[in-house]
């Protein structure tokens, strides 16, 4: 008996749905052939690149923040140590060793900052490139995705490097790291040669030593921002 009451059908069983095989799917190579609809792809793409590039900005920030930190925590750390050794026999030798630590910490420090500030810009570059495709979804959605200029533009780093804009270099964090640091090398260069040349001439060697970082470590930083410039100008003129 197969449990069916006499003189009726038995109902079909409902056929299961198949699942299709990895044969029959594509490759990671070749889905994108497969997508069903390429736009929604893409604007969901670019909301992914969109929040990934404004996490990598906060990350920069982050970064810059912790470098120098540490390094102004070593400076002042180490004039501290050399306050209670003033006085002592051991003050040279301390000098000697510290200074050439704490500009070699600050060149480091400096050049990272660079990178971070550019890596930051160049987020941003990108963030506004998303921003100009988000105002051109609707007519009139520019108005909520406004870019500004000038002064107030939110990419101004842009600008250093660019003729009458080199002094947007004296405002960034690196430099205050690179005026710092040009300082101390300044200090330790005095510290020497007051040994043979007496107060004058230590005095007019240190004020050279830490004018020509200054300089060196601002024209690192407009050179960098140049190149980063041509970079940008040349992806948007593709």
């Amino acid at each position: 008996m197969d449990g069916t009451a006499p003189g009726t059908t038995p109902e079909p069983e409902e056929p299961q749905a198949a699942h299709p095989g990895p044969e029959s799917l594509p490759s990671a190579a070749d889905s994108i052939d497969a997508l069903p609809d390429r736009s929604s792809a893409f604007f969901n793409a670019l909301l992914t690149e969109h929040f990934v590039l404004e996490s990598a900005r906060g990350i920069t920030v982050s970064e810059s923040s912790t470098r120098a930190s540490l390094y102004l925590t070593t400076l002042s750390s180490s004039l501290v140590a050399f306050g209670f050794l003033a006085n002592s026999p051991a003050a040279g030798p301390f000098l000697g060793i510290v200074i050439p630590v704490v500009c070699v910490l600050g060149l480091f420090t400096y050049e990272r900052l660079v990178q971070t500030s550019l890596e930051d810009v160049a987020a941003l570059d990108a963030m506004q490139r998303i921003r100009r495709y988000y105002g051109k979804l609707l007519p009139g959605a520019d108005a909520f995705f406004p870019r500004p200029r000038g002064r107030h533009a939110l990419n101004e780093l842009l600008d250093i490097g660019v003729g009458g804009s080199r002094r947007n270099a004296f405002f960034t964090i690196s430099t205050a790291i690179g005026v710092v640091n040009s300082m101390v090398a300044g200090a330790g260069a005095a510290v020497v040669v007051y040994r043979f040349a007496g107060t004058g001439g230590a005095v007019a060697v240190g004020v050279a030593v830490a004018v020509a970082a200054v300089i060196g470590h601002l024209a690192f930083q407009v050179r960098q921002y140049e190149r980063l410039v041509r970079l940008l100008t040349a992806q948007h003129d593709r």
